[in-house]
């Protein structure tokens, strides 16, 4: 059943009509409106307006009644909120991206459309435009795993060696069970093959050979498990990926390697830091002693990066287990991608704000030992010792 309600501010009066099974609530959020902006009313007849609960059901409210939403500020949302929208559209879209724009006339959108084909070339350059400001080395090692975001990265690098022979990109990906399948280092060499990049898998053999590890890779994984749970997979994953990367930084005689992170996941680690009172660390390229990681991802929404290569994300979402993350891990990306889906573009522009803010004073990473980690200032000295000696055990 449809309801009318009046959603008041101190510049409009907008009527709408809406199913009942919904809460008051989820109206503004239909709307883009943030519900503690807004306060519900009810007002039978003469009698004076009653505040209630904004997530009260419309089918609860008397029929008798009406029911009003009044902004509690004199914000006019005409100014906030698209009044005018245009389309730029694409054949076979894959995902559409909103663009504000804002003028005496108060706020307009504009949809832009990606298939493919678009999202490619647009990625294509943001990559191109980065590597050619930020990258000085004649070889560079990409880390790629057949997911989504790093898939991009193949056809970005090789159009910066067409041209330039003494530029060169050595890919590679690792296998390893459950956190990356066969599958998955498969749909890289599919795509490296295809753009002519030289391009190596890593399994465990050969993962334990070019780190020198102690013991088997199993090992090492099912102690890091019972140390700190199975849903910390990620972390482990992580940490792998980066030493094998600096580690044929120095097996190809390079100090520059890239890896593929993307806007939400240099958001949430933002997030994460400044919520906990520490400084950030530095992007879009990160120190490492004398080795430097570059992130031509960095401000590329995840969406746009899926959007690249449609089946090889959706297989990459199919492979993923459930247990593979903490909830700590889950609040803190929910909240990057909510701030993005707040208002277009405001994660980038907190990002833009952070990297001036902390330009000339990012926290330094310091090595420990002779082991690969780098622990920050904020780091607590006991956890960093216990660390060591576990990582001892294997490297």
């Amino acid at each position: 059943m449809l309801r009318g309600i009046t959603i008041k501010t101190a510049s409009e009066e907008i009527a709408v009509e809406v199913d009942d099974s919904l809460t008051l609530e989820e109206v503004l959020r239909t709307k883009r409106i943030p519900p503690n902006l807004f306060q519900g009313y009810t007002k039978a007849g003469k009698e004076e307006a009653h505040a209630i609960p904004i997530n009260t059901f419309i089918f609860a409210i008397p029929l008798d009644e009406k029911i009003i939403l009044h902004c509690i500020r004199n914000t006019d949302l005409r100014d906030v909120l698209p009044q005018k929208t245009t389309y730029n559209k694409a054949q076979n879209p894959v995902v559409s991206i909103p663009e504000f724009n804002f003028g005496d006339d108060g706020c307009s959108q504009i949809i832009h459309e990606l298939n493919p084909d678009s999202a490619k070339e647009l990625v294509k350059g943001k990559i191109t435009d980065f590597v050619k400001k930020n990258s000085s080395a004649d070889t560079t090692i990409v880390g790629i795993s057949g997911g989504g975001d790093s898939n991009t990265l193949a056809q970005g690098l090789k159009a910066l060696t067409l041209g330039n022979p003494n530029k060169r990109f050595v890919f590679f990906t690792i296998i390893f069970e459950p956190i990356w399948a066969t599958s998955a280092a498969e749909r890289a060499s599919e795509l490296c093959l295809a753009h002519g990049l030289t391009h190596h898998i890593y399994r465990n053999k050969e993962i334990e050979d070019l780190l020198g590890m102690k013991e088997s890779l199993d090992n090492f994984y099912k102690e890091y498990c019972e140390k700190f749970g199975n849903n910390t997979s990620h972390f482990f994953g992580t940490y792998l990926i980066s030493i094998v990367a600096r580690k044929l930084c120095k097996e190809y005689h390079t100090s520059e390697y890239i890896l593929g992170f993307n806007r939400e996941d240099l958001l949430s680690d933002l997030l994460f830091s400044l919520m906990n009172g520490q400084k950030p660390l530095a992007f879009p390229v990160r120190k490492f002693g004398s080795t430097r990681l570059l992130m031509p991802l960095w401000n590329i929404s995840k969406i746009i990066l899926d959007a690249c290569y449609p089946k090889y994300s959706l297989s990459n979402y199919q492979e993923r287990e459930d247990n593979q993350s903490t909830y700590q891990r889950n609040i803190i990306y929910y909240l990057a991608h909510s701030v993005e889906d707040i208002y277009p573009n405001l994660g980038l522009s907190l990002m833009e704000g952070v990297r001036k803010i902390f330009a000339d004073q990012w926290p330094e990473l310091c090595s420990e030992d002779s082991l690969d980690i780098f622990p920050s200032e904020y780091a607590d000295s006991t956890k960093v010792e216990e660390i060591k000696n576990f990582l001892k055990k294997y490297l």
